[in-house]
């Protein structure tokens, strides 16, 4: 018998094949035109069955997600690679993976070496369930491969992350059922979409779409090039709403603060939103509370997990209480089958509120990356008998068994002989009431640090400085924590992803520094040169 997740899927395309499984930009696909192109993939996977997993290239196009949904079925996998991913990183892509067949939506990219390159086969018209029956009535080893996500990492060399059917039907025995709740009593599954904004490349892409349509519930596709244009993304919420009604949402607390820009995303023009989850970076309460202002009755979950640990192990409703200034917002205990420790460096469990790594296991844990001599794998081993993963985040467990992140181990810098938590600086400045987003991102050459720089988006109508901002910090950080360079910008770029663009950011520093206006307040200390923005606000 096929996974749990994959046999709901293929029930729901066989029981409702009319009704709404995906919401694009080229309109609404239903769950048997889906069927009908899954059953194309199958055909042609069957005539050459390959051994390895199968790149697919393209964007979030249905014949695209139909692709990924055979090459799960016929047992080999799939590696996703989006059309903005750069020519060279594709490529690496298909020597770590062994991928020897690309399949492709739209024009083909330019490879070059022993690949296959094939458009996805178009569906026939009419759709007869037969390449789909035959997979729901196939057995599935619980070791065959679903997709490999692959991550950079602090290496800039990307790793392949394989996660498998075991992996996958763990995490979905809990949170199809979360989603299952949220979705509403009595709601037909029209009426409980569910957005996706992340690339298909990244596991936010893969919890949004497999579980969502397992459940019946149609998963509505925003195109990445609208993560900064909040308008288009609440365009493209609306325009279906008499067919589809957007009921729950997933993304970054970085995409989230850009759709917050504008007025319009509240209650008003999506009154089916009622759950949001946040995870994949620092949220901070501010956010939450400008969302429960623009939608009253929506639920905000927050969440954490790794790539490694398959998608998510922590989910925690906010509550009012949660929300105490500058704190740090609760993720709740691992949840199901995931078991959680706080290590020291040596591995050890430390007392309870005292930070640590954050260690996971628990069957949603991957075997490891590949390559399999991959330097990173020393983070994977087995313990009490559960696959366990250093995930190199810091954190510490209360009393009650409530996970609180403080950052990552390697956010932590040597910088004019003090040691410097990177997080710790970006804490600091969420908490300043001018400031609606920040990051901190060291600046090196030659593999040595030559400066630490603060780059910080002004919330709406703030009337801040570069200097002002300098001044805020050092009443809550030592000065020898304050960035010398602090940059203003009207918004911090994000990735496809919906994170905030470090490379994108640091791009901007090759471009020369503005002379400091005439007038500029210095900082409390003397030698504390603050730089301006390249792209200075006007205040």
């Amino acid at each position: 018998m096929t996974p749990t997740v994959l046999r709901d899927i293929l029930t729901q395309i066989r029981q409702t094949p009319e009704a709404p499984a995906l919401v694009s930009e080229g309109g609404i696909t239903s769950f048997g035109a889906l069927g009908a192109q899954v059953e194309a993939v199958l055909a042609w996977l069957q005539a050459e069955p390959p051994s390895a997993p199968v790149m697919i290239h393209g964007h979030k196009e249905p014949e695209v997600v139909a692709t990924m949904l055979a090459c799960m079925l016929a047992g080999c996998g799939f590696v996703f690679a989006d059309r903005s991913n750069p020519i060279d990183r594709i490529a690496r892509m298909l020597r770590v993976s062994g991928a020897a067949h690309l399949l492709h939506a739209g024009e083909a990219p330019a490879l070059k070496g022993a690949v296959s390159v094939h458009p996805i086969p178009r569906a026939s018209q009419m759709w007869q369930a037969d390449g789909c029956a035959e997979a729901l009535a196939q057995d599935a080893d619980p070791e065959a491969l679903l997709y490999v996500i692959f991550t950079s990492g602090s290496t800039g060399y990307p790793k392949g992350v394989p996660i498998r059917q075991r992996n996958f039907d763990a995490f979905y025995a809990w949170y199809g059922e979360m989603l299952q709740q949220i979705a509403g009593q009595g709601l037909p599954p029209w009426q409980s979409g569910h957005v996706n904004h992340a690339s298909l490349a990244f596991d936010m892409g893969m919890l949004d779409l497999w579980p969502v349509l397992a459940l019946g519930r149609p998963v509505v596709m925003l195109n990445h090039r609208n993560n900064i244009m909040p308008q288009r993304n609440i365009a493209a919420l609306s325009a279906k709403r008499d067919q589809v009604a957007v009921r729950s949402w997933f993304s970054t607390p970085s995409l989230l603060q850009l759709m917050c820009t504008d007025p319009k995303f509240d209650a008003r023009t999506l009154p089916e939103l009622r759950c949001f989850f946040i995870g994949g970076e620092a949220v901070q309460p501010s956010l939450i509370k400008d969302l429960w202002r623009r939608f009253p009755e929506a639920e905000v979950r927050h969440a954490y997990g790794p790539s490694e640990g398959t998608c998510m192990s922590h989910v925690h409703s906010l509550v009012a209480g949660d929300l105490r200034e500058n704190a740090l917002l609760p993720l709740g205990p691992a949840l199901a089958q995931n078991v959680m420790r706080i290590v020291d460096s040596e591995g050890q469990d430390v007392p309870r509120g005292t930070p640590g790594e954050v260690e996971l296991g628990g069957p949603q844990i991957v075997g490891g990356y590949i390559p399999a001599d991959h330097p990173a794998n020393r983070a994977f081993f087995h313990r009490d008998g559960l696959a366990r993963y250093r995930t190199g985040d810091l954190g510490y467990e209360d009393a009650a068994g409530n996970l609180f992140l403080l950052g990552r181990a390697d956010r932590q810098v040597k910088w004019n002989g003090n040691r410097i938590e990177l997080d710790e600086i970006e804490r600091a400045a969420h908490g300043l009431a001018d400031v609606q987003k920040a990051a901190c991102l060291p600046v090196r050459e030659g593999g040595q640090l030559r400066d630490i720089v603060l780059f910080v988006q002004p919330a709406s109508g703030a009337q801040l400085t570069a200097a002002r901002c300098g001044e805020a910090l050092a009443e809550r950080l030592p000065q020898s924590m304050i960035p010398r360079d602090i940059r203003l910008l009207e918004h911090l770029p994000v990735t496809v992803n919906g994170k905030v663009d470090s490379a994108a950011l640091l791009a901007r520093l090759a471009a020369p520094v503005p002379v400091v206006p005439e007038g500029a307040q210095r900082g409390a200390e003397a030698d504390r040169q603050v730089q301006y923005s390249d792209n200075p606000l006007k205040t």
